[in-house]
Order: structure tokens, then C-alpha cells, then sequence
């Protein structure tokens, strides 16, 4: 078998290498491993707990649920960058939800899900709107989970 070469223009190179920096992304090493089954619960129960929040209107619960470097990437507008920002826009308590995880992957520290979305907020005019979600999750110490940026789409 021969090797493959791939060259990219000066200027690719470098934007890809800043991307993935930016990311956070690092080259795979050999111990990370699959997620187990408790990494899987407790990735699902960070995705429960947060739509509780949301339910709830209990805002430090909701806004717990993400690093402090958290993207937050809506249907309309520009990703909002940091945990910081993302607490600053307008954000209202859902009277419905449904979060439903179709799957779940990773490797070692970093995960993802996606899944659907069923969603109705408290908002004047609101109507139940439906679509999907990806969220990329970084493992906390202590095992537990937070969302490193969430997106969704309706």
C-alpha cells in the first residue's frame, strides 16, 4: 500500500491548524479509549438535568451545564463564544421540552450527541417548534460532564 500526501495551500494549512486549536482539539493518543457505559449515563443525565433547568427557569442550574469556554450556535445569528456572553443574551423558560439523544460518541475527555428537539418557551407568540440538536461535551474531574458548545437547528 502506498501512503498518501496531501498538500494544502500555505494559507489552508495555517486556517485549519488555528481552527483546530481554537477547538481545542488534539492529536488522538493512544489511551483514549471509548466511552464506557458510565460516561454514556452520565452524558445523558447532563443532557436530563439541563432540560430540567430549562424547565425550571433555574438559570445557574441551566448555565451550569457548560465550560466557561461554551459556544452557543442558534438558528439565526453568529456563534456567541464563552459561558459569559452566552448568560448575557435573552433567554426564556421552557413550558415544553423534549430532548431526545439518538447518539452518543467519543473518545477519552470529548464527546458528542445528537439528537431531536421539541421545544416551547415561555415567550409571547411562541409556537411549539421542533428540530435538532449536536452538542460536543468535555468530561469534568470527577466524571462528570459539561457542554463545550451546543448547537441546534428548527
Amino acid at each position: 500500500m502506498r501512503p498518501c500526501s496531501l498538500r494544502l495551500p500555505w494559507s489552508t494549512a495555517v486556517f485549519l491548524a488555528a481552527l483546530l486549536s481554537a477547538a481545542g482539539c488534539r492529536a488522538p493518543t493512544s489511551d483514549a479509549s471509548a466511552l464506557s457505559a458510565q460516561d454514556v449515563a452520565a452524558i445523558k443525565a447532563t443532557l436530563e438535568t439541563w432540560k430540567q433547568a430549562s424547565l425550571a427557569g433555574d438559570w445557574p442550574a441551566f448555565f451550569g451545564h457548560f465550560t466557561e469556554d461554551a459556544v452557543w450556535i442558534g438558528p439565526n445569528g453568529p456563534p456567541v463564544e464563552g459561558l459569559a456572553t452566552i448568560q448575557q443574551g435573552t433567554w426564556f423558560r421552557a413550558l415544553e421540552e423534549e430532548l431526545v439523544p439518538v447518539q452518543i460518541d467519543g473518545r477519552g475527555d470529548l464527546a458528542f450527541a445528537r439528537g431531536t428537539l421539541s421545544l416551547l418557551l415561555d415567550q409571547k407568540g411562541a409556537g411549539k417548534r421542533e428540530g435538532t440538536f449536536l452538542t460536543i461535551l468535555r468530561k469534568q474531574p470527577g466524571g462528570s460532564w459539561r457542554m463545550a458548545v451546543y448547537s441546534f437547528a428548527f
